[in-house]
């Protein structure tokens, strides 16, 4: 009865409560005469207010931080402004909701209109490296296709949006393909695979949580759009991290504690994921009204060997002992060129255990060398079997075609860049002919998967957009001429390459030696590019291609390189301007002008301002901070730069440059024992940094310090031979401390 009374009251409009509120766990159903509502729906309208509420206030706290400033944008696209209208950026910080910001990487300078141009075709490249075009971009293979494709479709204006970012993989190319649903591209061009076991939520990444993401590690990524997300993510990593110096990107060094063997389990995991990813992606582009290809991915299978190998785990200490000498024997033999030798002992090894690729590895060198068609299957093998996964394996392969293949009617095409790289290669295995080490292709490599591109493409676009296109592609000669290709740019990649492949696991791999040689010689070969005589004839290659193409700011900025590295400082800073006039918000650009100039006393207060506008675009960039504080030291506002280069430490505790700048700053003031400090530091970053070296000498110098002077200038001279002043002093000549 009492519940009836308690209607009657709600329904007479006697009770001022809302009708939600009943003590008893019954209420008025409004408007319904004596209807009441079960127990059940009041924890509903209950639950339903707690929501209401919950969301008042995270909307409040995600106005607050917004409007404070914290947090970032989270889309892989941002607007952005050029020349007076609107256009699309890269978002440098999209990789944070990926990976620990101080690791992030960055995706390349993206401009791009807002409102297409009328008749344009834009294709958009989606990947890791390899798409993106390292070691250096500004040859890759995405400028590759837009120049062969601007030859064939002549008259129309092509742009190929290099959306491609290194160390991800399918997890965020997924979110990066569906952010870039609205450039309204007419072909993507999906070309990963290398990283799915590195990268993000891989089973050997470094980047944070491994296996791939279930529900709530999705909606942990969807929380990090917002700026709550952000906010809460940042301080559980500041207190995770207490005490501890924060992470820096290492290379792939980084990644040799997480070995994972062909047959660890959760490979299958990495394989479905994989397949999910790229299903996504493929219907995202569809959805976009795009036509979209996808590749099967090559990799170098003959010339880079395994990073890691697995010992044979089932074998007893004897069987193994047996095993180990079995395969010393035959590599003692490949060392004196006796293959009957080697080939002996690797057999009777692979006879007691087949599951290591380094012997699977050397094995196909051999079988390759004798003609023996088994090698392919042997390198194809010792690719899928190397523990540090670095390379797109077969099952990955097999994944696109099964995703891709026979799809054209529903504007899907398959682009099996690994048969077809096999098909050009020597013995049928890709090697150094189209790759600088694994995966990052050489010129002629890009060019092979860019010919391979522009067929797709054409293939897949309308009959009429192709009237009037050129009857056949333009050669491997006429790109590098209109890619401005010089033996300067050559030399400055290979010498860049031979000191990554110093580094472990690179110099851990066997035959590295081998490959030291090959690169000592290639970069004898290309020496002439860089000698002073060499200049002026390589600027008029980027000149007359620049007559051609006056707003590409890629060949702007490499002749800006290019007189940079001739000691042209004027011409470098005329050609990086251009740069900004075209690219407004390149962050990159700002950095070296202002690297360039603050290495002199007389330009270091023109380093200052782009330096502060690159800090504005990015404040948590140690290396700007490093450089800012150089450029004030040498305007002599010490207290300035130590605030700077205190700034990069705590960024980068590890970053060289600050270490040994601020070393220098010290040393100028006249505080010699904090500045052989701050050079010591350097040292124990590395010890190859000739610059500690000479800082150090001098102090020496200064103190009286003879020997410790010599030591120094020794170690000057074993990094730089041609150093004169370590040279003088060594030599017994005078020299000014």
């Amino acid at each position: 009865m009492q519940s009836v009374a308690l209607d009657a009251g709600l329904k007479l409009g006697t009770w001022k409560e809302p009708p939600w509120s009943g003590f008893d766990g019954s209420v008025t159903s409004p408007g319904k005469e004596g209807a009441t509502v079960s127990p059940g729906r009041l924890w509903v309208f209950r639950l339903l207010a707690a929501v209401l509420a919950c969301g008042v206030v995270l909307g409040a706290l995600e106005g607050g931080l917004r409007l404070a400033g914290v947090g970032w944008e989270s889309g892989f696209l941002v607007r952005g402004e050029a020349g007076g209208r609107p256009v699309w950026n890269e978002n440098p910080r999209f990789t944070w909701r990926f990976m620990p910001p101080e690791l992030g990487r960055t995706p390349q300078p993206i401009s791009l209109p807002v409102e297409r141009e009328p008749g344009s075709l834009r294709v958009l490249v989606l990947g890791e490296s390899a798409a993106m075009g390292d070691p250096e971009p500004a040859y890759g293979y995405p400028r590759v296709v837009e120049t062969l494709l601007e030859a064939r479709l002549s008259g129309r204006k092509v742009e190929v949006v290099n959306a491609a970012v290194t160390a991800i993989n399918s997890h965020v190319i997924r979110e990066i393909a569906e952010d870039c649903r609205q450039l309204k591209a007419d072909v993507w061009v999906v070309y990963m695979g290398n990283n799915e076991v590195t990268g993000p939520f891989g089973p050997g990444t470094v980047f944070g949580s491994r296996g791939a993401p279930g529900r709530w590690v999705r909606w942990g990524l969807w929380l990090k759009k917002t700026r709550t997300g952000q906010w809460l993510d940042g301080l559980a990593r500041r207190l995770a991290a207490r005490g501890q110096a924060p992470k820096a990107w290492g290379g792939l060094e980084m990644f040799l504690d997480h070995q994972v063997s062909m047959e660890d389990p959760r490979l299958n995991e990495v394989r479905a994921a994989f397949e999910s990813n790229l299903r996504s992606i493929v219907e995202a582009g569809r959805s976009a009204g795009a036509r979209v290809i996808v590749g099967t991915v090559a990799v170098n299978q003959r010339d880079s060997a395994p990073f890691g190998s697995q010992v044979p785990p089932g074998l007893d200490a004897g069987a193994r002992k047996q095993w180990e000498a079995a395969f010393e024997e035959g590599k003692q033999a490949e060392a004196k060129e006796n293959a009957v030798g080697a080939r002996r002992g690797y057999d009777q090894a692979l006879k007691q255990d087949a599951g290591h690729a380094e012997l699977m590895f050397r094995r196909a060198r051999l079988a390759a060398g004798s003609g023996d068609t088994n090698a392919v299957l042997a390198f194809a093998r010792a690719r899928d079997l190397d523990t540090l996964r670095f390379r797109a394996d077969s099952e990955l392969n097999e994944v696109v075609r099964k995703v891709a293949s026979k799809r054209e009617a529903e504007g899907v095409w398959l682009m099996d860049a690994e048969a077809t790289f096999a098909k050009n290669a020597r013995f049928g295995v890709p090697g150094n002919e189209f790759f600088w080490e694994h995966v990052h292709f050489r010129l002629p490599g890009s060019y092979l998967l860019a010919l391979l591109t522009g067929a797709a493409v054409l293939e897949a676009l309308p009959e009429s957009t192709k009237a009037g296109s050129a009857a056949d592609w333009i050669s491997l000669d006429e790109v590098s001429q209109r890619l401005a290709v010089t033996s300067w740019g050559d030399f400055r990649i290979a010498d860049g390459m031979r000191s990554r492949l110093r580094r472990p696991p690179f110099s851990t791999q066997a035959y590295a030696a081998d490959r030291e040689v090959r690169f000592q010689k290639e970069l004898t070969a290309l020496a002439k590019g860089v000698q002073p005589t060499a200049f002026a004839a390589q600027a008029e290659v980027f000149r007359k291609r620049l007559a051609q193409r006056p707003d590409d700011w890629v060949l702007h900025d490499q002749l800006g390189r290019m007189h940079e590295s001739f000691g042209d400082v004027d011409g470098a800073l005329s050609e990086w301007k251009k740069v900004i006039e075209l690219m407004p918000h390149h962050f990159a650009v700002r950095l070296q002008m202002g690297r360039m100039l603050a290495a002199k006393d007389e330009s270091a207060v023109q380093a200052e301002p782009l330096l502060r506008e690159a800090l504005a675009m990015r404040p948590a960039t140690a290396e700007v901070h490093a450089v800012l504080g150089q450029a004030l030291a040498r305007q002599k506002k010490y207290a300035e730069a130590h605030a700077e280069f205190a700034a990069a430490s705590r960024l980068r505790p590890d970053l060289l440059d600050a270490e040994v700048q601020w070393g220098i700053a010290l040393a100028a003031e006249g505080k010699a024992a904090d500045a052989r400090k701050h050079l010591e530091r350097a040292l124990e970053i590395s010890t190859n940094s000739a610059l500690a070296h000479l800082h150090l000498a001098r102090l020496s110098v200064r103190e009286g310090n003879t020997n410790a002077a010599k030591a120094s200038y020794g170690e000057v001279l074993r990094l730089s031979p041609n150093y004169r002043e370590a040279q003088e002093f060594l030599g017994g000549a005078p020299i000014s401390p």
